[in-house]
Order: C-alpha cells, then structure tokens, then sequence
C-alpha cells in the first residue's frame, strides 16, 4: 500500500499530499534504471544516494514493486500525485522539481515539525525551539529548522512604495568551525518501556563551498534521565572548514541497542554519499534562492524525508530517536559568535538537548552592513546583523505597529526603506526614486511619518510625509540653506522640529512646525560639526548634539519660561568625550518609567550608552552596547539610530 504501520516515520510521511516529492523521484528513478532509460539530473542524485546502501539489482527491485503498486492502486499514500501520475517513459528533472515545488514547500512549512526562528530570540539568548516545534518533531520524528531574517535586498517584490531593486552585498569566504559539546537528557528512550539507553549522534553537513565529514561520535552508554554527557574532545567536530554564505547540517540522534558493526559502516557511507551528492554546491544554490516564491525549509524538509524514508528501510531496529536539519547562514554565525553557544531540542524517542559551539573566523561582513542590537527592558542580546548595505547611518523609527528603517543603498545613492512587522522584516524597496548622499531624518507627528531628505544636487533639505498608506510628493525646506548634515526631525504631541547644521557656519538651527507649516528658525545659536538628535520621552522633546571640543550639549524644549517657549540647557550632564554625533531615544531606565537615553561613540571607537534618572537628576555610568560589553564591543562607523518599538529599544549602526 505504500505505507509501513510499524514506523512513526512512515506514518508520518504517508500523511504528505503535496511533499515527499524527492522520495517519489526515487523510486520514478529506480524504475526508469529498470527499464533502461537515461537518468535525468534529479534522478541521477537520487540513485546515487540510493546507491550508498543498495545494489543496482536491488533498486529495479524497487523501481519494479513501484511501478507494480501504481499500476495496481493508481496512487500510493507516500509518493504524490505528481510523480504517480508521470509514466515511466518520462523522467522527473530539477526543472520539473521547481515548477511544482511552491504547493510543497507551502506543505512543509504548515507542519508543525517546520519552524522559522525569529534571530531575535537568539540574540536575546531565549529558546529557538517552541513547545509547539518540540511536540511536531516527536509526532514526525524529525524537524526542520531555518533562522528567520532579513530577506535580501535582490530579492524582487513589491512593497507599498515601488519595486525592491536593493542589491546584496558581495559575501566572502570566513573558516567555519562547529563543536558538539554537550546533551542533556530530557526524557530517557527507556523511559517508554524500561533499559537503559546507548547513545550516539550522526551528522552529514555542507556549506556553500564544500561538504562536511561524515561524523559519528562515540556511543555514550547506560544514559538515563537527567544526565549531561559530554563529547570528546578529539572527535566532536561536524564541520570545519570554508564558507560564504552558511551550513547546512543534518543531526541524528540514535539509540544503539540493536545496532550491528555492519550497521555502523553502512550508515556511514550512506552520510557521506549524502554530504557529497545532496549537498553539493549545486544543489546548495538550488536550496537558497534559485526555486522561484519558495523557502529553503520547504527542500530542506525534502532532503530529510527523502532521508528518513531510506534509513527507516535501511536499520535494523527502529533506533532512529531523531533527526534534525538545521541552516544557519552567515548572518545566523555571527550571532553565534558573539553567543558561542545554542541549544538543540531532539524529541523523539528520547528527548535530548544538544548543546553546540562555534569556534570559527567570525562571519566577515562589507564595510557598512547594517547591525542591530535589542534591549529588552533588562539586558542587551547578540547583535544581529542585516543583508543590507549602506553608505549612510540608517534612521529608524516606530510608527503604526511596525519598526521603520531607511538607508542610503551605495553606488547609485538610492533611499531604501523596509520594516519590521509581524516579527519579520519586509525586503527593502527604492523610496520615490529619491537619492541622496547623506543619512535620512525620521519622526512620527500627529499620526503621520516624517522623512527628510538631503537634495544631492543643491544640498537643501527636502521633506515628505507618509500616513500608512502613501508617500506624499518631497517638497523644499525654505530658508533651510545648504547642509552636508543629516535635517534631523523630533517631534512632540504640540510641535515637530527639523534641526538643520548650515553648511558654511556649522550652526545647528531649528525649524518648528505647529500643524500649519515649517516656520522660521529658532534663535538658540549652537555649533556642531555633526547632525544633531531629538527624541520624545513622554511628551518632552529633547536634543542632543556634539560640540565643537567632542562633548555632549543636551537641552530640552520647554513651553513656560519668561521669553516663551525655548530650548533650555540640562544640567549636570556629563563630560562625555564622543567622536561623532550622539543618538536619543526613550526606553525604560529606572523602575517601569520611560527615561532620555543617550548613544554615545567614545574615543576608543566603542559604543555606549547612558540613561537619565529623573530621581537624583543625574545620568547613570555609560556602558557598552551589546551582549559582548566591552569585551567584545561593537565599534560603529559612525552616528547610530535608536528607536523603542514593542515594548523594546532597538539600536541600529554600520558595522
């Protein structure tokens, strides 16, 4: 019938509608070798796994009961309708995959046993694996798992202001290292029917350039609930060795009570044919970009089926705890080398934790890639680093539910924007055909977003608004002279400000508008060879800017003095030395209350940051930002952007 009843696996794989296309391929193969026919390129891959463990005559043997069981029923519970349905005189190709793969890959990301992780979880240090992935992985038997990020910038799409044209930056080659540590056992094989249990791990891997060993760690005996075992430290390497772009691995967890020695060798040759056909350069490429409206889970979720369907008719026993696929992509190994360490759940069986450990080259980014980093309220968590490329500081901000970002894309000095809602950000898309040379100005007034502009020709400032829907047409700021400084924008419940640094004077001049329209310059003279910074803490506007000996000037707008509403100057600020233009923005400082903070880059190159305490009227110590505090301090090119959004503070640079 196409099934077997007494694998959690096979009943597993025979619920697939739409997937197990790869498996299907394989016996499709098996029974055009049997007729003789010439193996497409898809086919050629399938037999050549296949053949890691079965003779040639044993696979027309499974081509023949294939064909035998089609002819006979007309469908079979495991292979889908698009390969039963195909006669053997045709053969099932990689084109053929792609233009029938997008219902599979939906398939596969509806399961419970899929699972994209938001990076900023791993930043934050929490769990990647949820309750709900860790019971999918025991009901399948095994689980797919890819990190969440930023989609790239090449990717086509529309975006609500015009076509995504942003370009990726060229990767480079880094040595990759990753260890297995350590796992903890959660819930005993034994613990279902008594025993003690033997233990082993398996891993095949590949990364863009090349194929990781076969690895098979020693059998950790008489493990019971409870324990923490840890690897040798001679044999717990899965991967070392090139990469541009990530890893992919593919983890088994085996209970070893029944297994031969003859077992032991053919599993190895099997996960070596895997590292070497499966994931090879070529089908890497395949599996990260080149299926058309698809996720690489939806063809890592058929690598591990089609992989699981072998080894369920290839073992001895039903030993097999779990598998796991796992990608991790440059980005995701730069976050890990920051952490160092992540957890794997493997549910199935058995429950056991596997801990991980990255030793490589940190992940090599273009100079001025966009980073972040998250305070949740408590503590900073890993930067994560973004696919994006910029010439400028980037400006951010919070408007409508959704965390807003735009940049200056290099080369041709596109303004790019893209958000974060939803726990995903959008693909950057080209704002209005606007270009510019310098960084962007961004606030929220009055339930509309603000963005300025600075002209690349006359080199005036020039804003636009948008509320929700659309951008409206840039218009010039009058009297606001040239710049070569971010027009920076803050704004309160009463009134928006443009700060504009002139050109010739380096004078820092404040354009108010009260809902009728930009109004004439404040008269408050100060001088600043960077952009200035406002933010609203409650509904106080304040304003920072760097001066002319590198210090701190911070004032705040105030309505009820005797000369009317002014900047006044905070006191008690301290004597900060910072080499380029600071950064404000509110977050939680003291207790629950909502508090100034201050993003400072010291002398040594380093970020930090300080925050107001309304209490005792003075600021707290700075202190680095970032998981990696001044051990591993994050040094950015030059100003950053700051803005609270969910309940969190969101702090973006160049690296």
């Amino acid at each position: 019938m196409g099934t077997r009843t007494d694998s959690r696996v096979a009943r597993s794989l025979a619920r697939a509608e739409k997937s197990n296309v790869l498996i299907g391929a394989a016996l499709h193969a098996a029974d055009r070798l049997r007729q003789g026919k010439t193996a497409t390129d898809l086919e050629q891959m399938a037999l050549s796994v296949m053949r890691a463990a079965l003779s040639d005559q044993e696979i027309r043997d499974w081509g023949r009961v294939y064909r035998e069981s089609v002819d006979e029923l007309g469908s079979l519970a495991v292979v889908p309708e698009v390969i039963t349905s195909r006669p053997g005189t045709n053969g099932f190709s990689f084109d053929d995959l792609k233009a029938d793969f997008a219902p599979v890959a939906a398939e596969h990301m509806a399961r419970p046993n899929t699972m994209l992780v938001d990076r900023e979880a791993v930043a934050a240090g929490r769990s990647i694996d949820t309750p709900e992935f860790i019971a999918g992985m025991r009901e399948w038997g095994f689980g797919v798992t890819v990190f969440d990020g930023p989609p790239a910038a090449a990717e086509q799409a529309a975006q609500g202001a015009g076509e995504s044209d942003g370009q990726e930056p060229a990767a480079s080659s880094f040595d990759v290292k990753l260890l297995l540590e350590s796992f903890y056992v959660q819930r005993a094989v034994g613990d279902q029917g008594g025993g003690r249990d033997e233990i082993y791990w398996c891993s095949s891997s590949a990364s863009d350039q090349q194929a990781g060993p076969a690895f098979m760690s020693e059998e950790f005996g008489a493990v019971k609930k409870g324990d923490t075992r840890h690897f040798s430290t001679s044999n717990r390497t899965v991967f070392d060795g090139k990469s541009s772009k990530g890893v992919l691995l593919n983890i088994l967890c085996w209970e070893a009570d029944q297994s031969s020695s003859a077992w032991y060798d053919d599993l190895r040759k099997a996960l070596n044919d895997l590292s070497r056909t499966i994931f090879n350069k070529w089908h890497w490429q395949l599996a990260t970009g080149i299926l058309p409206g698809t996720d690489i889970a939806g063809y890592m979720g058929e690598l591990v089926g089609f992989g699981v369907f072998l080894m369920d008719h290839l073992r001895n026993k039903d030993d097999l705890s779990c598998e796991r696929a796992i990608y991790v992509d440059q980005y995701d190994l730069a976050m890990l080398s920051y952490r160092e360490t992540i957890d794997w759940n493997f549910d199935g069986d058995g429950h056991h934790i596997l801990k991980a450990r990255y030793s490589g080259d940190p992940a090599p980014f273009p100079t001025g890639t966009l980073e972040y980093a998250v305070h949740d309220g408590l503590r900073w968590g890993t930067p994560i680093s973004l696919r994006w490329e910029s010439m400028a500081a980037p400006s951010l901000v919070s408007y409508k539910g959704a965390l807003h970002v735009v940049y200056v894309r290099p080369g041709d000095k596109a303004v790019m924007w893209a958000r974060r809602e939803n726990g995903r950000w959008t693909r950057p898309v080209r704002l209005n055909g606007w270009v510019s040379n310098l960084p962007l100005g961004l606030s929220v007034f009055r339930d509309k977003l603000y963005c300025t502009v600075i002209h690349t020709t006359d080199e005036t400032p020039h804003w636009a608004s948008y509320d929700g829907t659309r951008w409206t047409s840039i218009a010039q700021l009058r009297g606001g002279g040239p710049t070569r400084r971010t027009a920076a924008l803050g704004a309160n419940s009463d009134r928006m400000m443009m700060s504009v640094v002139d050109h010739q004077s380096g004078n820092v001049r404040d354009f108010p508008d009260t809902g009728s329209g930009w109004g004439n310059a404040l008269a408050f003279p100060q001088q600043s060879p960077s952009p200035a910074t406002m933010a609203r803490v409650g509904n106080t506007l304040y304003k920072a800017i760097r001066t002319a000996n590198n210090k701190v000037s911070l004032t705040r707008w105030s309505d009820n003095t005797p000369a009317g509403p002014v900047w006044t100057r905070m006191d008690n600020t301290p004597e900060w030395g910072i080499t380029c233009g600071p950064t404000l923005a509110e977050h939680v400082g003291w207790l629950t209350a909502t508090t100034p903070w201050i993003f400072l880059r010291a002398t040594d190159g380093t970020l930090q940051a300080s925050h107001y305490k309304p209490v005792t009227f003075e600021w707290h110590p700075a202190h680095h930002v970032g998981s990696g505090g001044s051990t591993n301090p994050i040094k950015p090119m030059d100003e950053v952007a700051a803005a609270r959004h969910d309940g969190k503070l969101y702090v973006m640079y160049r690296r």
